[in-house]
């Protein structure tokens, strides 16, 4: 006979205190169905709507039972964490919430939304070095230096139970629940959840979905390390981390986790699909099990998935973009280049048949200058917004029935998409 398996460091024991722990202090989330499709597998799909969570994401669970639990002396003298955002605003609410008083580390280029958000609820914000990194080893110092509880963003057994009632709610309400997609950035929200789901039934598989520009998670659980990745390049911030967790890794090996990789376009595809079809706003860390899901159908037999909206803290800013991105990966963007004679009236005609075909002018750039044409010539470049692909394809044939030969550019939105992700250093 073999040696019974270790017990794991978190269980399903844990959890269920961190539910009766939390009670009242974090919102119970909704759990809906996913409307149809193109592109969807064909498997019953659920939302946890995290996104709807107090602090507009998950990460206040974990945050809650673990400052529930600091000893009284502690927690006199107050928290320190490090965040990109979204734990940075579970443990300031959770502070204020217990009287607690916290510092927040966050690197300089994090969101400014986020920053002005966790500000707001009562902690000291510090803006300190280029990535989650730097600002951790900051707020490390801190601790250190003005004796402060530093509060873990994922690597901790307290965060992770609390991470975990998320699956606890799941399972509750959904007891049939075949698989279970989260973002992963450190692990913790996955490692809760798959400690809660797979402690309730031996029938639920669970599969993380990271950012190709921050991708290390596939490779630490083929290797059983953790794999320290370089400077995460992705516009999901919130899994911006260059690894996972020791513990977190720990639990998702045992537990029989899956993972997979998607890049920043199909991630903002994901994040535009919720907010059409869905009506659901969520930030790219949010999205990505759809687009994982999107990306991999595969993964989704034999179903029911849940795909846990982890939260939906964006920068308007950054949403803008996001859209744009999104409609020219739908096929709804059309972009053309034409050369037209510079005289009068011409390019009327052109934007004519735009709007004779249904399409409707988003940007125009008419260009007198280029060294591409002659000097009798104009380069005219439009984007025109459309129905759907075949509507695309529809008028820019138009532009060749009438004379007017155009180059179709950026397709798909890929050639085109402005750049989402930023270098974190």
């Amino acid at each position: 006979m073999g040696n019974p398996p270790a017990p794991l460091p978190v269980t399903l024991a844990d959890v269920r205190a961190a539910a009766v722990r939390i009670r009242g202090a974090v919102r119970r989330t909704p759990l809906v169905p996913l409307p149809a499709f193109p592109g969807l597998p064909d498997v019953p799909v659920y939302l946890k709507l995290e996104n709807l969570q107090l602090t507009g994401a998950f990460k206040l669970r974990g945050a809650t039972n673990h400052l529930a639990q600091l000893p009284t002396e502690l927690a006199r003298a107050g928290v320190v964490t490090a965040s990109a955002g979204n734990h940075a605003q579970g443990v300031a609410w959770a502070a204020r919430s217990l009287g607690i008083p916290a510092t927040i580390v966050m690197a300089t280029a994090a969101s400014p939304f986020k920053v002005s958000a966790t500000s707001a609820l009562g902690a000291r914000v510090i803006l300190h070095g280029a990535d989650y990194e730097e600002a951790h080893e900051e707020a490390v110092r801190l601790a250190r230096e003005e004796h402060l509880a530093y509060v873990p963003p994922f690597d901790d057994a307290q965060v992770i139970a609390g991470q975990g009632t998320v699956g606890l709610e799941i399972m509750e309400e959904l007891p049939d629940t075949r698989r279970i997609i989260a973002g992963v950035g450190g692990g913790g929200l996955l490692a809760g959840i798959a400690v809660a789901a797979c402690g309730i039934s031996d029938k639920v598989a669970i599969t993380g979905i990271q950012p190709a520009g921050a991708d290390t998670f596939r490779s630490s659980l083929a290797e059983g390390r953790v794999v320290v990745g370089g400077r995460p390049r992705t516009f999901a911030d919130g899994l911006a981390t260059r690894h996972v967790g020791d513990l977190p890794l720990t639990l998702l090996r045992a537990l029989g986790a899956s993972a997979y990789a998607v890049d920043d376009l199909e991630i903002a595809r994901a994040v535009f699909l919720l907010l059409e079809k869905a009506k659901l706003l969520a930030e790219g860390a949010g999205a990505i099990p759809l687009a994982g899901l999107l990306a991999h159908p595969e993964i989704a037999a034999p179903g029911p998935v849940v795909l846990v909206i982890s939260g939906g803290n964006i920068d308007p800013f950054l949403l803008d973009r996001v859209l744009w991105i999104g409609l020219s990966a739908e096929g709804r963007l059309l972009r053309l280049r034409a050369a037209l004679p510079d005289i009068p009236g011409r390019l009327a005609e052109f934007l004519t048949v735009a709007a004779d075909a249904g399409a409707n002018v988003r940007q125009i750039e008419h260009d007198r200058e280029s060294p591409a044409h002659g000097p009798g010539e104009v380069t005219v470049e439009v984007e025109l917004e459309v129905r759907n692909p075949a509507h695309a394809r529809e008028v820019a044939e138009a532009y060749g029935r009438r004379g007017f030969p155009v180059e179709r550019l950026g397709a798909t939105g890929a050639e085109s998409a402005p750049i989402l992700h930023r270098e974190q250093p």
